[in-house]
């Protein structure tokens, strides 16, 4: 579409004559469900544990025969159970067949016995009656002891009624298959749900399939843009007097209010006699008409037409009542019809332009957002993620109602900015103390200078040292959990130091003057340009140097940050888990840093470092170690220092082991320090280390420029965050929480924040924290909650327990304690335990003083303890049943905190602070440090947010402690990111924000729904003129019957737009019930465009969620080229089909984490049958960056394997992944996966290396690349964004083929009825010409049905094999949105996982080429190393010479004498093109360009040009490609292939040019021929099959062409770039 064209069409279009109507429907290729049971599983999906009591009034008294009958049954019945938001759900279930995948993906079950039509699997034995049921059970139970029984096959489509919680797992296991209207259902239901808690009940459904045709679907959008827009300037003067002369046919309008708008747009008269003018003489808008009015159009018209109209106008609206949302659904839908009339008929007032314009000051300007109950809605969202996300959403706000709040009160709670904000407590009053270069000991400076200054400097750096900053309360997440990592407290020694600012000459260079950072951007403030000499970042590592990979990171990239500049003070301290090889390193490095200096230690580094890379050592090499050490000549042997006989080395061990202690530092893994914060040290921690600095020095940035900072503060700050009252002078690991920052951490890394909703823990275990016995602190409030969780009889858990009670006895203790035992397993029930299980059930114990419990405790191995309590009324007579009840209760609690046997734990508020190690410490002042922690960190905000929110309540100690703990259980464990997203993406919480509240809206707001009942709070902020506005407003429509109990605002945000901003028209497809027949079945959905205007040319396009795949099923018209003028009266229908879900993940290496490059992975069939014969259902290969796979599947449960090659020689499946980051093994959950939601599937599946194969690259003979460097931080923190994969598929209708694959692969993509016809012609020259098997692959996304139809008959007729490819634009890359480049980047972007992984090569032939040579020349071709091969683009038609884009500006200075190739013709060599990862280069570089909407002009050709020095092209002869538009006539008679470019001078039509080729004609007349023989036979149905190529060019006359294509990747180019349009 040629962009700068303004010209819209006009209001005349508003009434035009009735044109035949469009309409689109989208049906599932998957099996179509039994409607009572799809009804029962959709009521699951809503409310699963509603189900089993449903199922309790099966059989009906009377069988449904229709669907109608069936949703009524089961919605009748769930009124009992369900309230209004669920029973919508499943209203709104029901009419987008939610559940239909899910039963899809299930198996016909039969039982072997006839009449059985409803039995019990008993391992194997079939009981057709509770009678039956009941003798298998009784004869387990006689043989159990003796025969244990298999553990039973379940299957994620499975149905469990709820159970109380319990430790012991079922004995056995019973599958019901259920056939619900069954006479014995009730019987077998009854029995099986009696024999709980000894057998498990699985229900299966018997027959959940009962037609091969799948449902109408809906939950979608169809839109029609417009294909040419410049014949759409019309006289809207005169079509709307003939409009009102004549009578409207009311049938070619969409509803009621098009008629409004039709009504007020003939009633209003221009704005100005200039706009009538310009209509008068076809003016198109201009630039300053769209940019002065669309900015505002809609929000006047739509909310205040009422208030700024005329009385005429009045009357329109009065007599047909729209509402607000009424009239934005039709401006919005519609908006090529009303654009002229809104943009010359409307006069917006300055209130409403002063309003939006005030609101561009607090939002982006044409942003669109959305918040449900202030949390964003990220990404796609459609009908389906929203009723995930308020289902979630409904659960979470009754769940603080339960607690005591109202509905409105809990909304108010969860968006309070307390959460999201820096909380806003009274701000700090910092004093700094006077600091020490370094942290070292070994230059320390006193901090009591009262005694030695020797001069006014001393003196005054004295008083700088006393003195107190402010610092904001914005600062305070940014200072929270800071430790004091020097070595001050250890003597000094401890920390190596690689290089000193203040001190090394590198720096004399540099100033002291802290102005320095007043003139650095953010991102300037951790770089080379900040060369401030003081030691003002400083990064200490606490390193395990037997592991070898430390030593590439210190003397490569500690080094290289040094060299490059950056104002980093690097040191570290060698730290050993054990007494291993950790320890003689640490010795050794030691010993190296005590007598020799840094540029000898460094190369001791380096020479270490190069000695393992260079060897490929996986382990320390002890021989490279030793050969290096020897080097240095030093006058201690190596024997003896390893094995500590050097008593300075040993010393120094010593104060680092204090130094580890007083840290936390485990010496296991990495870990490091910035001025004091903790990270870990993986492959994100330069990352870390960049945004952690920024951070610190913006902070000390701020503190300059208001004065704080000065020159004599200087001295200060080497020392200044460590010597913050904030700072803590030791760190508990456990207590500092934070995510592994790299995707290579452990998953159970110490850190990890773990938090729990209390109130679902209570459900699930019944352990109730709202009426247990707390043992209460002395202070007025208690807002901190602690339960201890260990073994109370076990000498670590008691010494635990009385540090908690010492703990919660101090006066300063905010906190209450209560203790449950977990033991380790076997143990018996010990004093301690028997005590608190006695003194918990009769809440005694939240009766006894703190003060009594520690007396009793510290004397609890003998008498005195029992006199202390006697004295207190406490009796400890022995009670079996409590502790039995206790001890159940706390073990199901440890069990759902993830914890062993055995093991400790704290939960804080719902925060689990473990398993704390029995060698660890935690004693009373680590308490106190944790209360101090949470309370800063989280519950002081709940605190606030409560004081606010219930500021009329009134609440006792218990009630306040009670709400405080469980609401901060409840918000906290909500923001916690998806389980997927952990350890994959370094995701931080995600809180929520009621921002939306500060924008202004009396006139660009609008509000539906009872704000103080409902559960939901949804607010969007869109963009009238957006894309994502047309989808959303429709949903919003009808929002009463989809979501009630939901309350909804929407805030208008208008653009500044330079063109006409929406060029389609747009259908969402959303019902909020099913609609019926008068014969009780469902009525299809579709979608219909009616009052379209017959000139135009429309594309017709899918807007599917991103988990589908589809295509069009049924069309007899082209869907590419839609011209309503030559449609028949009843129009176009076009079906498609939902042919596929996707399935995609992200593989990792279990001990790495790091993506298994090049592995192939399969899903094959997998079914419970005994003679299942396993097929493959699709492959795929894993990328190199973050693993990212892809597969393509229907509904269905499937095993995930290693494909037979490489991968499987190298790896083996240890998890597929289905749950989450951190799913089951392959030992405890199988292989399988289940793909049953329209949303797909993300799997994590997990590799592990196999003995031998650790260093083993699958992908073999990979050349490393040297990229083009930046910088060492550049380099490390920029990654490549590869997340790609897909598979080909087969097509069932090709004929029977060959083993193997064809000689000659060709690949094509043709869009449109008349580039499929040129496919159909080049497809026949191909063969004419070579004797070889050929095979075609075409992207099935572009085919229109007609060829999908005909494609099988001629291959079938001229004896060639082809087959389908198909994938989903992978989310992650940004996407195209017109349909021309879309093509385009197909051709390219995805070579290396578009096809099979067994075809070795494959050409692209242009689907309007001939070929006249044999392509198994092209095939046999050596390409010399390169993966693929071009032809230049001609260069002797010298006619041309002026639109040779590439040999001016832009293209002329970057290639450099390299030539540039045209894309119609290429030829790929898989294997290389795979080896050297061309396809993660190709779209990474796409990722950078395509940010520049005008660079990649023709995307498929400027892209490979463009990067051909990193992914070189082989250039093919001449020959091999001509083209009238750029080659000479005089070599035609040579050419191999010759193209139908497009020529910018004659623009000659395509055809025109094609009838010039002699044997063109022939194919032509050949095809057409053969087409109408298949038509007569009654083999294809489409009459544009069977019509001339001219008659096909016809039917797309308007089509553009491409103006857009201007040369030159930076968009700054004028010269014409000519390109075929596929």
């Amino acid at each position: 579409m040629r962009s700068g064209t303004l010209i819209v069409l006009g209001c005349a279009l508003l009434v035009s004559s009735a044109s035949p109507p469009v309409s689109v429907s989208l049906r599932s290729s998957f099996s179509a469900a039994d409607p009572l049971l799809e009804a029962l599983e959709t009521l699951a999906l809503a409310s699963p544990e509603h189900l089993f009591s449903l199922l309790d009034h099966f059989p009906l008294p009377l069988k449904p025969t229709t669907p109608e009958e069936s949703h009524k049954a089961i919605l009748d019945l769930a009124k009992t159970y369900l309230l209004p938001p669920e029973t919508a759900a499943v209203n709104v279930g029901l009419a987008l067949h939610a559940a239909s995948p899910k039963l899809a993906a299930q198996h016909i079950h039969e039982s072997g016995r006839e009449g059985c039509e409803d039995w019990v699997d008993w391992y194997g034995s079939v009981a057709c009656n509770a009678e039956e049921l009941k003798r298998l059970v009784e004869i387990s139970a006689a043989a159990s002891d003796s025969e244990p029984q298999a553990k039973v096959k379940r299957l994620q489509t499975d149905h469990t009624p709820p159970l109380q919680p319990s430790l012991d797992s079922p004995r056995w296991t019973a599958i019901h298959y259920a056939d619900p209207m069954s006479p014995e259902f009730k019987s077998l239901h009854g029995a099986l749900l009696s024999l709980n808690p000894d057998v498990e009940y699985v229900l299966r459904w018997a027959r959940p399939i009962v037609a091969t045709d799948g449902p109408y679907l809906s939950g979608y959008g169809v839109a029609l843009d417009l294909k040419k827009m410049d014949y759409l300037a019309v006289d809207d003067r005169t079509r709307a007097s003939i409009s009102q002369d004549g009578p409207i046919d009311k049938e070619s309008q969409e509803g009621n209010d098009e008629d409004v708008l039709s009504c007020i747009f003939e009633s209003m008269s221009y704005i100005d006699s200039e706009m009538e003018e310009k209509v008068a003489t076809n003016n198109p808008l201009s630039p300053e008409e769209i940019q002065g009015s669309f900015l505002f159009i809609f929000i006047s018209p739509s909310a205040h037409l009422l208030c700024f109209s005329p009385p005429m106008i009045s009357s329109c609206i009065l007599e047909k009542s729209p509402t607000p949302l009424n009239l934005l659904h039709t401006l919005s839908t519609n908006f090529p019809l009303y654009a002229a009339p809104l943009a010359r008929k409307i006069s917006v007032p300055d209130t409403v332009r002063d309003e939006v314009q005030d609101n561009w000051g607090k939002a982006m300007m044409g942003v669109n957002m959305a918040w449900v109950n202030g949390r964003v809605l990220e990404g796609e969202v459609g009908i389906f993620g929203l009723l995930r996300n308020f289902a979630r959403e409904r659960a979470l706000i009754r769940s603080l109602v339960e607690l005591g709040m109202s509905r409105a009160q809990a909304i108010e709670f969860v968006i309070h900015p307390v959460h999201s904000s820096a909380f806003d407590s009274p701000p700090s009053k910092l004093k700094v103390k006077k600091g020490t270069t370094l942290g070292s000991a070994k230059r320390f400076v006193q901090e009591d200078l009262g005694t030695d200054a020797q001069n006014d400097a001393e003196a005054e750096n004295l008083i700088e040292g006393q003195k107190t900053y402010e610092i904001p309360p914005k600062w305070n997440d940014l200072l929270d959990g800071f430790v004091d990592s020097s070595d001050r407290s250890e003597g000094g020694g401890v920390i190596v130091w690689w290089n000193d600012i203040e001190d090394d000459a590198n720096y004399a260079g540099w100033g002291t003057d802290l102005t320095q950072l007043l003139h650095l951007r953010p991102n300037q403030l951790f770089s080379p340009y900040l060369r401030l000499r003081v030691n003002i970042i400083n990064v200490v590592l606490a390193l395990d140097f037997s592991q070898p990979r430390f030593f590439p990171f210190i003397a490569s990239q500690v080094d290289g940050i040094v060299a490059r500049g950056f104002p980093v003070s690097w040191g570290f301290v060698p730290v050993s888990a054990d007494d291993g090889d950790g320890l003689k390193m640490a010795r050794i490095i030691y010993y190296v840093a005590q007598k020799f200096d840094r540029s000898e230690m460094a190369s001791f580094f380096r020479s270490l470092s190069t000695a393992h890379m260079q060897q490929q050592f996986s382990a320390l090499s002890w021989g490279a170690v030793h050969a290096t050490f020897n080097a240095l000549g030093a006058p201690d042997t190596f024997a003896d220092i390893a094995s500590g006989k050097v008593s300075s080395v040993e010393g120094a061990l010593e104060s680092a082991r204090r130094w580890t202690r007083r840290l936390g530092v485990s010496g296991k893994d990495g870990e490091g320090f910035v001025n004091g914060r903790w990270y870990e040290v993986g492959d994100n921690f330069l990352r870390d280390l960049q945004n952690e600095a920024v951070g610190q020095m913006q902070l000390l940035q701020e503190l300059v420029y208001l004065g704080e900072l000065t020159s004599a503060s200087v001295p200060l700050l080497s020392t200044f965050f460590y010597d913050l009252p904030t700072t803590l002078s030791s760190r508990n690991p456990y207590i500092f929480s934070k995510a592994p920052s790299s995707v290579h951490a452990h998953s159970s890394s110490t850190g990890n924040l773990k938090m729990f909703d209390l109130g679902g823990v209570s459900k699930r275990t019944g352990w109730n924290p709202l009426t247990c016995a707390w043992v209460t602190s002395d202070a007025e409030r208690t807002p901190v909650s602690m339960a201890v969780i260990a073994d109370l009889d076990s000498a670590e858990g008691q010494a635990l327990v009385r540090e908690a009670v010492a703990f919660v006895s101090g006066k300063e203790s905010q906190s209450r304690v209560t203790f449950l035992h977990n033991p380790a397993t076997g143990s018996a029930g010990g004093d301690l335990s028997s005590f608190f299980a006695r003194v918990g059930s009769t809440s005694d114990l939240g009766e006894l003083s703190p003060h009594v419990l520690r007396r009793a405790l510290d004397d609890w191995e003998t008498q005195d303890a029992a006199q202390v309590f006697i004295a207190e009324g406490v009796p400890l007579q022995s009670d079996p049943q409590a502790h039995t009840a206790f001890l159940t209760t706390s073990r199901l609690l440890a069990r759902e905190a993830g914890l062993q046997p055995g093991e400790q734990g704290i939960i804080v508020n719902g925060r689990l602070i473990g398993p704390i190690s029995p060698a660890s410490e935690f004693v009373s002042e680590d308490f106190a440090t944790l209360e101090t922690y949470e309370m800063k960190k989280r519950v002081r905000r709940v605190v606030q947010a409560i004081d606010d929110v219930l500021a009329d309540t009134e609440l006792d100690t218990v009630a306040y402690a009670n709400i405080i703990s469980m609401a901060s259980s409840i918000i906290y464990a909500d923001q916690q990111p998806d389980p997927s997203e952990v350890g994959l993406f370094d995701s931080a919480p995600r809180p929520r924000t009621r921002n939306y509240r500060l924008l202004s809206g009396n006139y660009t707001k609008f509000e539906f729904g009872d704000r103080e009942n409902a559960l939901t709070h949804l607010v969007l902020l869109l963009d009238p003129l957006s894309e994502g506005a047309q989808k959303w407003i429709p949903i919003l429509e009808k929002h009463e019957e989809l979501f009630p109990e939901v309350y909804f605002e929407l805030y208008l945000n208008p653009a500044v737009h330079s063109e006409i901003p929406l060029k389609r028209f747009y259908r969402y497809s959303v019902e909020p019930r099913v609609q019926y027949d008068n014969k009780g079945n469902e009525i299809p959905v579709q979608v219909t465009f009616n009052g379209l205007s017959v000139d135009p040319i429309y594309t017709l396009g899918m807007d599917v969620p991103p988990s589908w795949l589809v295509r069009p099923r049924e069309a007899l018209y082209d869907l590419d080229n839609i011209q309503p003028s030559t449609l028949p009266a009843d129009g176009l229908h076009a079906l498609f089909s939902l042919d596929y879900l996707v399935v995609e993940g992200h593989a990792r290496e279990t001990k790495s984490n790091s993506p298994p490059r090049g592995v192939q992975l399969q899903l094959t069939t997998s079914s419970p049958a005994a003679n299942h014969t396993p097929s493959v259902v699709d492959d795929t290969q894993v990328v190199a960056n973050l693993g990212y796979l892809q597969f393509k599947a229907r509904p269905g449960t499937f095993k995930l394997a290693i494909r037979e090659g490489g991968g499987r020689e190298v790896y083996e499946m240890a998890s597929v992944g289905s749950e989450g980051w951190n799913s089951p093994s392959v030992e405890d959950s199988g292989e399988e996966l289940t793909v049953m939601s329209f949303e797909g599937l993300t799997l994590y599946p997990r590799l592990s290396r196999k003995p031998g194969m650790e260093k083993v690259d699958v992908l073999r003979g990979l050349q490393q690349r040297s990229g083009h460097s930046q910088t060492i931080i550049g380099d490390i923190l920029s990654k490549v964004s590869s997340l790609f994969t897909s598979k080909s598929e087969s097509t069932a209708e090709v004929a029977e083929t060959a083993a193997g694959q064809a000689d000659i692969n060709i690949f094509t993509v043709a869009s449109g009825l008349l580039y499929e016809r040129f496919a159909s012609i080049m497809i026949l020259s191909v063969l004419r010409n070579t004797k070889s098997t050929v095979k075609f692959w075409f992207i099935e996304n572009f085919l229109s049905p007609s060829f999908l139809e005909f494609i099988p008959h001629m291959a079938e007729e001229y004896g060639f094999q082809y087959e389908l490819v198909t994938y989903k634009w992978p989310s992650w890359l940004r996407a195209q949105k017109e349909k021309q480049r879309i093509i385009w980047a197909y051709k390219i972007l995805f070579l290396d996982v578009l096809f099979p992984m067994d075809l070795d090569k494959v050409i692209f032939v242009d689907a309007d080429q001939i070929v006249r040579a044999d392509l198994q020349e092209l095939v046999d071709l050596d390409l010399h190393g390169a993966p693929y091969g071009y032809t230049p683009m001609g260069d002797d038609n010298y006619e041309m010479e002026g639109f040779r884009f590439w040999k001016t500006g832009y293209w002329k200075n970057f290639l450099d004498g390299l030539p540039y190739h045209i894309s119609a013709l290429y030829v790929v060599d898989l294997v290389r093109f795979r080896q050297m990862a061309a396809g993660d280069i190709l779209r990474g570089q796409y990722q950078m360009l395509s940010a520049d909407p005008n660079s990649l002009a023709n995307l498929d050709q400027d892209l490979p040009n463009n990067i051909q020095r990193d992914v070189p092209i082989f250039s093919l002869h001449e020959d091999w490609l001509w083209c009238e538009t750029w080659c000479s006539a005089d070599r035609l008679h040579r050419a191999k292939t010759i193209d139908l470019c497009q020529n910018p001078l004659t623009k000659e039509p395509k055809l025109s040019r094609a009838r010039q080729i002699p044997e063109w004609e022939e194919y032509d007349n050949e095809i057409a021929q053969f087409a109408g023989r298949m038509a007569a036979e009654g083999k294809i149905h489409s009459s544009m099959a069977t019509a001339r190529s001219d008659v096909l060019a016809n039917v797309g006359s308007a089509l553009p062409t491409n103006d857009n294509d201007v040369g030159g990747i930076s968009g700054g180019e004028d010269l014409q770039h000519p390109h075929d349009e596929l």
